[in-house]
This record gives structure tokens, C-alpha cells and sequence, in this order.
């Protein structure tokens, strides 16, 4: 399956989730991850998150079948003041531009 998961914790924890979130998936952004991973590694990682969270840390996990089913955007804001939305292909690709 295709896993997108971004988290909004304590500044002083974010190297813990960071370094968890990396053994599992490909670090995209400051706290956005992503790639593929089986059934068991999510089961996997859903445990240890469970065991680093406290209350007040927020996750969000967005999962798909595949990547080839997941739509991207970037949001941008226009010169007059409305959205552009930019889709980003990157996701689909078997591998990433070195």
C-alpha cells in the first residue's frame, strides 16, 4: 500500500518521530513522509508511533491501494489572489531522481 503520514508535535520530539518515521518511509518534507509499505510494516509502525505519542501529538495517515491511485497537488496562491493547484507526479514513480 501507498502510506502519506505528516505529524505536529513538541519541537523538542521531533527528531523521535523523524528517525522512527524514516526506518519506515521516504522523508518528503520537515514532518511529510511517504512510499509504499506492506500490510505488516504499517501494523509495525502504527505500534511503535502508538508507544512515542503522548496526548497532545497529532498525526494524520492517509493510505491508498497503490500510488498510482493517490492525486498530489501543491497549493499555490496567484497573482490575483486565488489558488493554483500544481499536481505532483512524483509519488508514481518507481524511484526518485538521484
Amino acid at each position: 500500500m501507498y502510506m502519506l503520514i505528516t505529524y505536529d508535535v513538541n519541537a523538542k520530539r521531533t527528531e523521535k518521530f523523524k528517525k522512527l518515521l524514516r526506518r519506515y518511509l521516504n522523508h518528503d518534507q520537515n514532518s511529510v513522509f511517504s512510499g509504499d509499505i506492506t500490510d505488516a510494516q504499517a501494523i509495525n509502525l502504527r505500534s511503535e508511533l502508538s508507544q512515542l505519542m503522548i496526548p497532545e501529538d497529532k498525526l494524520t495517515e492517509i493510505t491508498a491501494a497503490n500510488r498510482k491511485n493517490v492525486e498530489v497537488m501543491h497549493l499555490k496562491k496567484g497573482n490575483k489572489g486565488a489558488i493554483k493547484r500544481e499536481p505532483i507526479e512524483d509519488h508514481r514513480r518507481d524511484f526518485g531522481v538521484l
